[in-house]
């Protein structure tokens, strides 16, 4: 039986990768294949786990949705999933700009 593949991507405050932790546990228990920042490529999902707040790390977590935006228009990713505190700050403003993401948390 195949595993589906999840990537999660933590950015920003320690909170962040806890709740990133505790995903992963979450998805590892579902019978899925986890793998936590890593380089790896063709995931059926990836979860990015944003920063809202400091300005750089705003930055970084934009240019990192970006990027699996276009590795999903590649065909590289399957379902690509937001959430942390820039999704939630700024959901409709990041809907509107960034329609490949499948659901912002």
């Amino acid at each position: 039986m195949h595993r589906k593949r999840v990537h999660i991507v933590s950015l920003g405050c320690p909170k962040n990768l806890v709740d990133s932790e505790v995903l992963l546990n979450q998805l590892e228990h579902g019978k899925f294949d986890v793998k936590h920042d890593s380089s790896e490529t063709g995931f059926d999902a990836v979860f990015i786990n944003t920063c809202g707040f400091i300005a750089d790390a705003k930055q970084e977590s934009i240019d990192m949705i970006l990027d699996y935006a276009e590795a999903k228009k590649r065909g590289e990713v399957g379902k690509l999933y937001v959430m942390g505190c820039l999704s939630e700050r700024y959901q409709k403003e990041l809907e509107k700009e960034i329609p490949e993401v499948d659901r912002y948390f």
